[in-house]
């Protein structure tokens, strides 16, 4: 390259350092007159080189990391310099533009832009956009026209969101039509627009949102269908993760026959559910181990669980009273927080001791039991001078709900004000009787005992433990030990679905707010501990294990990952063990692409260990991904639609979701008969009437009968046992309903209470403590169980409900003027009084 020189003007002479400026090879070099240089690699420059003339002098601007302005130049010097130096750095750009122009052809151009190759265009690409969208007139003539095209339509996005989104919409609008004829055949209808754009879109994260009876197994299908077909993916390469055994059976027939009606002779992907992926895994690793029979015999977990803890109650002192002191969840009527909450349960709450007796609240329940276990007989007094008397002594006791500050609880303030205590204690003494007295306070104090202790030896009361074999028995002959051992199987089983660690159990626990929940980690760490040695001794894992041995498998590099493309179907149940499961196949494999199909107005599922927060906070949980909702239905028609989407969507954590069907009616589909026959209530007869008219219509219809509760649907089922009726009848509990449909529902159980719908029963507390958090939307949950048992219907939902006392889902489809077809006058008159 031949050398350019510039050297200072005359007026430069005496204001500048420079002695000469000059291009040698690839680098602007610039000499100092203290005999020390500067060099500037001209392929590092950002932008063309300015120039500027002044009225003596001339001087460049550089365009690198930082400006640079070179002044008092030799005016035609520094113009030939910098017409040399952008005749250079054109050169350069022309290579980086081809290079832009490259990786977009083969990150944003032959496939979805994904997440992580967009900082590598915002680098290498978006910034030559920016430089250019500067001093657009430079680039324009120094570079040719088919890259001034490139750069003008990069320049012409704002940011890189908006770049990363138009090429994105580009390459979805050019495989949409380049692929229409295999859309059009893929399923057995071609694929809505919306199921397209979820084939289509392979991000490194993506959630495919999909309403009931939208075809979300069709995507799944026709998403590893098209990999294959055109995206150079191996079958071997994707896999595919169901819920359940059933499920993935379904979808192996669903591909392999699409496959053959496609004309694509491949074999299926790896098509498997989390539990089978993780034995798969193991077993590639070297580790296979049995699998232990409590995974698939609940009857024997439970009898093994029952001869362990019967043994440790027999042997154990401390276990023993623990137990005891834990047998019902503690409540303090004297917090604020629960105080209107244990007001409105006071009556409906019984507390069942130790001696058989029946008492009121948790502390005379603690009295109680610890009366029974030190040996002392006692009855029930339950009137306004004692709570309990003791025979063998003539000691009477009672116990005062107050405080330090001899404050009553709002619900207890007639019988434990100041007064009345005045009174039972003046009362005692007129009558010449000895009474024990304990508070409330005691009991907050954590000194409750002791304090019982203290009164009852005042008064010769001899105190000697029970034998925890007697203890074991009473538990055993009164039913407290079976009621624990399935609140406490359904702790280990939250347990280990969660993977909890004692630390993680210990801090659940005491985040709910349960009191006494120190106690409670105690017993439960000592079930986990001994449920993980009898798997010891067995040689053998349960399910839970075999997910958790397998994602350690992977992370210790034991077992490779070869899976370039993940899909999971129902997300909206998925564990955080099985999300963690799968976020370690995704770190240890070559760069997946990671699909989530489910929806979240179909979470039904969190007594198993569901997290909708996974779904509903997929970008904050997860991470940033592609979104694609399908909202148009195959299976109902718009009037269930509307009924069914208004409904669940009153919970605002749900996605909105504006659903389309493809069957249109004019008249409500949903139809919400009492539960009256001939004047008298009976469900079962309503069912038979309501049969018997879809039968006259339609007698090839199938028709499905719903309930929350299975007990329910069997005194039905044992009603209808002798009609012939020639319709295809099932009976579906609501969450076993899951994935089914029929033409024809009629769900029933809307009643109020603990076996209503909604469930007024809260659960139990301590399980509830150690499952994933539920949203904070009232019966959130029975909302979408109702959305579900809707939803199965092709061609009619019928709900039967109570005229009076009725649900409070029903109370709101009348008195909130849901479009449904109110087929009695007795709704009709609760609704105009409602209003």
């Amino acid at each position: 390259m031949a050398q350019f020189i510039a050297t200072p003007s005359w007026l430069g002479r005496f204001f500048t350092r420079i002695s000469t400026v000059t291009i040698k090879q690839s680098s602007l070099v610039i000499h100092f007159k203290n005999n020390t240089s500067r060099a500037y690699l001209i392929s590092d420059f950002t932008n063309f080189t300015q120039f500027k003339k002044g009225l003596f002098s001339g001087k460049i601007t550089l365009n690198h990391s930082t400006k640079t302005v070179i002044s008092f130049l030799n005016k035609q010097q520094a113009q030939t310099l910098s017409e040399q130096l952008n005749s250079v750095f054109a050169n350069h750009l022309e290579e980086k533009v081809n290079t832009a122009k490259t990786l977009v052809k083969r990150y944003a151009t032959n496939e979805y832009l994904r997440d992580s190759n967009v900082p590598l265009l915002k680098s290498a690409v978006f910034s030559l956009a920016q430089q250019y969208g500067a001093i657009p007139a430079l680039w324009q003539q120094h570079l040719s026209a088919i890259n001034i095209k490139f750069l003008t339509i990069l320049s012409s996005s704002p940011t890189v969101a908006h770049a990363t989104e138009q090429l994105r919409k580009s390459y979805e609008q050019k495989t949409l039509t380049a692929r229409a004829d295999f859309y059009n055949v893929v399923e057995s209808n071609p694929l809505t627009h919306e199921q397209r754009l979820a084939v289509i879109r392979n991000n490194d994260k993506n959630l495919v949102l999909a309403a009931a009876g939208t075809g979300k197994t069709s995507v799944m299908v026709a998403k590893a269908l098209d990999l294959i077909a055109h995206g150079g993916v191996k079958p071997e390469q994707i896999l595919i993760l169901a819920y359940n055994k059933n499920a993935a059976n379904e979808l192996n027939q669903r591909f392999n026959l699409r496959a053959q009606q496609a004309n694509l002779n491949v074999s299926a992907p790896t098509i498997l559910t989390f539990h089978a992926l993780g034995l798969k895994l193991l077993q590639s690793a070297n580790k296979t181990r049995s699998l232990s029979p409590f995974a698939n015999d609940a009857m024997a977990l439970n009898q093994w669980f029952t001869q362990w803890l019967s043994n440790t109650l027999k042997t154990d002192s401390r276990f023993c009273k623990t137990f005891v002191d834990t047998l019902y969840e503690p409540t303090d009527s004297l917090n604020t927080e629960t105080r209107i909450a244990t007001k409105t349960a006071i009556k409906a709450q019984t507390y069942h001791t130790l001696s058989g007796l029946k008492v009121s609240s948790y502390q005379l329940l603690l009295i109680a039991n610890w009366l029974y276990m030190y040996g002392i007989e006692h009855t029930y007094q339950n009137d306004d001078t004692a709570d309990f008397y003791l025979p063998q002594h003539q000691v009477y006791l009672a116990h005062f709900v107050i405080d330090r500050q001899g404050n009553s609880v709002q619900h207890a303030a007639n019988l434990h004000n100041s007064e009345h205590i005045k009174y039972v204690r003046a009362h005692h003494k007129k009558q010449g009787h000895a009474l024990v007295q304990t508070f409330h306070y005691n009991w907050q104090e954590g000194q409750l005992e002791q304090r019982l202790k203290a009164q009852l030896q005042k008064h010769k009361v001899n105190i000697n433990p029970v034998d925890n074999h007697a203890v074991y028995e009473r538990l055993s002959a009164t039913g407290l030990l079976k009621q624990n051992i399935n609140k406490y199987l359904n702790c280990l089983s939250a347990i280990r679905g969660e993977q909890l660690s004692n630390a993680q159990i210990a801090a659940r626990i005491a985040k709910s707010g349960i009191m006494n929940h120190k106690s409670y980690a105690t017993l439960l760490v000592a079930m986990q501990r001994a449920y993980y040695e009898k798997l010891k001794e067995q040689d053998a894992i349960d399910f839970d294990d075999m997910i958790a041995s397998a994602a350690q498998a992977v992370k210790l590099g034991e077992v490779s990952v070869p899976w370039r493309h993940i899909l999971v179907d129902e997300f909206q149940d998925i564990s955080c063990a099985r999300m963690a499961f799968l976020n370690t196949l995704i770190k240890s494999g070559p760069q997946p692409c990671f699909t989530a199909v489910g929806d979240d107005w179909q979470a039904i599922y969190r007594f198993s260990g569901g997290n909708l927060a996974l779904t509903t906070q997929f970008n904050d949980l997860i991470g940033s991904h592609s979104l694609t909702l399908l909202q148009k239905t195959f299976r109902y028609n718009n009037s269930i639609s509307e009924v069914a989407g208004r409904f669940v969507m009153q919970n605002p954590e749900q996605y909105k979701k504006h659903i389309t069907t493809h069957t249109q009616v004019s008249t409500p589909q949903v139809v919400l008969l009492d539960d009256l026959h001939q004047g008298k209530k009976s469900v079962a007869l309503k069912v038979q009437q309501t049969i018997a008219t879809i039968n006259k219509n339609n007698n090839t219809a199938s028709i499905s009968v719903l309930s929350r509760y299975r007990f329910m649907l069997n005194e039905v089922e044992q009603h209808l046992a002798g009609n012939n009726f020639a319709n295809s009848l099932h009976f579906w509990t609501l969450h076993g309903s899951k994935g089914l449909e029929a033409d024809y529902c009629i769900i029933i159980g809307f009643e109020q209470g603990k076996l209503g719908f909604p469930s007024n029963n809260p659960g139990n507390l301590l399980v509830e403590a150690l499952l994933p958090a539920q949203d904070t939307f009232n019966h959130s949950e029975e909302r979408r169980l109702l959305y579900v048992g809707i939803t199965r219907a092709k061609h009619k939902s019928y709900l039967i409900a109570p005229p009076s006392a009725c649900s409070e889902f029903i109370s709101e489809l009348i008195n909130d003027n849901y479009p449904i077809d109110i087929a009695s006058n007795l709704f009709v008159k609760q609704s105009k009084d409602n209003k």
